[in-house]
């Protein structure tokens, strides 16, 4: 369990260093973002052995107050916050299940060596969520900018071949927004 803590962590500190420019504040959104969908193959994973739903409602809920409550503690705009977490979860659900297609189409049979749900991949999702808030309230206000937009509408090269999953995920980004900011 120790070297699967160790795995999911590295997973996320690695995908968070690989493409940020140093003080670029929408490059480490962008990032975060990545990082946290990066966790979601062990998610399906898990579930795929399980042989848990993909979706679960009260979780994602829970999950999206939550992170809208962190979010207004860093002073970010509730909605706005909420808007970003849906996302993430949304995408996060649709990578799952498009996961889930593949592996039915292959005959794929259970995984070996995937981190717990409930203990390892949880505390991680959430660590993830956390980092991605925090690098949303530094980039929050350069999201308009021309750069910013094309930066978040292409995906890193580690979810290059999940286009739809990415467009999901930065959905909320590629519109001008005054709601950034709390009235």
């Amino acid at each position: 369990m120790l070297r699967s803590s160790v795995l999911v962590l590295l997973t996320v500190l690695l995908a968070s260093q690989v493409s940020a420019a140093p003080g670029d504040p929408v490059a480490e959104l962008r990032d975060a973002i990545a990082a946290r969908l990066l966790l979601m193959q062990d998610v399906a994973r898990y579930k795929w052995n399980a042989q848990l739903p993909i979706e679960d409602a009260a979780r994602e809920k829970a999950l999206i107050e939550r992170a809208t409550a962190d979010a207004v503690a860093m002073d970010m705009c509730a909605a706005y916050a909420r808007d970003v977490i849906a996302a993430q979860v949304s995408a996060s659900r649709t990578l799952q299940t498009e996961w889930f297609a593949r592996w039915c189409a292959a005959g794929q049979g259970t995984f070996t060596g995937v981190p717990e749900l409930a203990t390892t991949q949880r505390s991680a999702i959430d660590a993830a969520t956390n980092a991605l808030l925090k690098a949303l309230v530094e980039a929050r206000f350069e999201l308009d900018s021309p750069d910013a937009i094309a930066l978040l509408g292409t995906p890193p090269q580690s979810l290059a071949g999940e286009a739809d999953v990415w467009s999901i995920a930065t959905s909320v980004f590629s519109q001008r927004s005054t709601s950034r900011t709390c009235p």
